[in-house]
């Protein structure tokens, strides 16, 4: 996250300070990227920068959980979906996230990079993986985020379609 993003959104809140603890937070906690069921897994750090041309068809957005503890959305002929242990992760205890990405019921290549939500808007992005069909994760919530309703978003990209995939947590001691 750029020192001008995390400007705009201290801008836009009324006590800017927690926020940007937060997103600095997020940038520093630990995650580490793991794979199941014999998928090859590349782990990438990037840095986003974002357009959108007007012709480009925009990220298809889940936000409702086919299960309580999951989120799947499909577009273009490929169905992503996150599962996740709970909606409520304690501070530094593993967070288990797993992402199945399938085209035609096979699996497919795909990346997945993270996106912290607060209000709406993007605080914090970290990771990018590749990997084939199945990709495990497991994430530790900083002490900083408890109190704040987030939203982890997985943005999935595969065979050209992007699926972004909402989960809401409040993190707690």
């Amino acid at each position: 996250m750029t020192s001008s993003s995390i400007q705009s959104v201290m801008a836009s809140r009324r006590s800017p300070w927690p926020i940007a603890v937060l997103a600095a937070a997020l940038l520093l906690a630990g995650c580490g990227g793991s794979s199941s069921n014999s998928s090859s897994t590349q782990a990438t750090t990037t840095s986003h920068t974002t357009s959108t041309a007007t012709t480009a068809p925009q990220p298809v957005i889940a936000t409702a959980p086919t299960s309580a503890h999951t989120v799947s959305a499909s577009a273009g002929g490929i169905t992503a979906t996150l599962s996740a242990g709970t909606h409520q992760p304690k501070v530094n205890v593993r967070w288990p996230i797993q992402f199945t990405v399938t085209r035609g019921g096979r699996p497919a290549a795909a990346s997945v990079s993270y996106e912290y939500l607060f209000g709406g808007q993007v605080v914090a992005r970290r990771s990018h993986y590749t990997f084939n069909g199945h990709f495990a994760d497991v994430f530790k919530w900083p002490a900083t985020a408890v109190g704040y309703p987030l939203t982890f978003r997985a943005v999935i990209a595969s065979g050209g379609v992007t699926i972004n995939l909402d989960y809401p947590v409040q993190v707690r001691t």
